[in-house]
């Protein structure tokens, strides 16, 4: 195909009319249909803003066959995954609203059967929206193990410019719960006994902290999975069925220590009657499955 035809391609790609690329490139339309009929060229920096624009190198805009390598995401990749990403952030905000709520209620003096009952309201719907997505999208990937990239070199730029955002926005409100906590520690000597018990008020502090980390946690989420799911050819080796043996048992190692954090939580709670505290082991279990990775990862190397 000549580059003519590439353009041309490209540009009907992106539902663009003459008119808006000639604006885009900051050229007339007559430019445009020019290039497009190859009765003239692009100068070479407009010739590097098109295969960027576009996605391509220079040289698949200028020898190549643009409708050959185009590829379209016939698996309904990016949905399905923007779907589980979504899906994963509800469960997990779910979940750590449950926990915010138990404090403010142990604050409020809430009977501690309502409390525990309404506790675990929040765990039931956010364990159902894990396991409902989390089985839908293992099927999906036992469907399609192999995804062929379809990602342009502009899509994924425009992510990578995102990414940090989201990561510091997340930072940003843990950060702001630790300042909050500190504010409100240093009021303690007038709130205890006069408004209620150093007990309460601790819990009270912490539950203002959790609060900025309820929001904060699908953040990251949220940026660590969109972030994974560009790199396809991670997803084609994570899924591959001859996957090496220790990547299978690091997963499996991975999801034993947040079922053992699950049942830490149900022993505190109903066995121990401290719900305040119950929720520490899931903070722990990402620490020590961050570990299980460093080292598996360190051992493959």
């Amino acid at each position: 195909m000549s580059l003519g035809t590439n353009i041309q391609f490209y540009r009907k790609q992106k539902n663009m009319t003459q008119e808006d690329l000639a604006e885009f490139m900051n050229v007339s339309r007559q430019t445009v249909s020019k290039w497009e009929s190859d009765t003239a060229f692009p100068e070479t920096d407009k010739l590097i803003t098109l295969s960027d624009y576009f996605g391509c190198t220079l040289d698949e805009l200028i020898k190549g066959s643009a409708e050959e390598n185009f590829t379209e995401d016939a698996a309904g990749y990016d949905k399905e995954m923007n779907s589980f990403t979504s899906a994963i952030c509800l469960g997990t905000a779910t979940v750590l609203a449950g926990v915010t709520t138990l404090l403010f209620t142990v604050v409020l003096g809430l009977d501690e059967t309502i409390a525990a009952a309404i506790f675990m309201l929040f765990v039931t719907v956010g364990t159902a929206i894990f396991i409902v997505s989390g089985i839908r999208h293992d099927n999906y990937v036992k469907e399609n193990p192999n995804i062929k990239p379809f990602y342009s070199v502009e899509q994924i730029k425009a992510f990578r410019n995102k990414f940090p955002a989201v990561i510091a926005g997340g930072t940003v409100l843990v950060l702001f719960g630790v300042i909050a906590l500190m504010v409100m520690q240093s009021f303690v000597d007038k709130v205890v006994p006069d408004v209620m018990t150093e007990e309460s008020f601790d819990v009270l502090c912490a539950a203002v902290l959790l609060l900025c980390v309820t929001v904060a946690a699908p953040l990251f989420i949220y940026g660590g999975m969109q972030y994974a799911k560009y790199d396809i050819e991670e997803y084609n080796k994570e899924n591959n069925p001859d996957k090496p043996f220790a990547d299978r048992l690091m997963s499996a190692i991975s999801g034993g220590i947040m079922l053992a954090a699950t049942i830490v939580l149900f022993i505190m709670g109903f066995c121990f009657n401290n719900w305040e505290l119950c929720w520490i082991g899931y903070p722990i279990g990402g620490v020590l499955i961050g570990i299980v990775n460093c080292i598996f990862g360190a051992v493959k190397k």
